[in-house]
């Protein structure tokens, strides 16, 4: 079934994540990634958004992939970073 992960982190830039995202996905977009949406949020934090084909899609990318890169860019060190994920019962994508 189709799976959605919500991320907040406050206090991060977009650039911080675009360094991350690079270092993660490698030039190629992660098995099983559907979407992926990411922005500054109001109170100057980051919003992003997947959806995922399974819920193991997105886990294997976490383990495999995601962590890693956060290692390697000292991104993973905010402790209210909030996660929000579920299993998504519809999605639509319009143009």
């Amino acid at each position: 079934m189709t799976f959605a992960s919500i991320t907040q982190v406050p206090a991060q830039a977009m650039e911080h994540y675009r360094d991350i995202a690079a270092e993660a996905h490698g030039g190629t977009p992660p098995d099983g990634l559907l979407v992926r949406i990411a922005g500054e949020s109001e109170d100057g934090g980051l919003r992003i958004v997947t959806v995922w084909e399974s819920v193991v899609h997105h886990d294997r990318f976490v383990a495999e992939r995601l962590h890693p890169a956060l290692r390697r860019t000292g991104g993973d060190t905010d402790p209210g970073t909030r996660h929000v994920e579920f299993e998504v019962d519809e999605l639509v994508v319009t143009r």
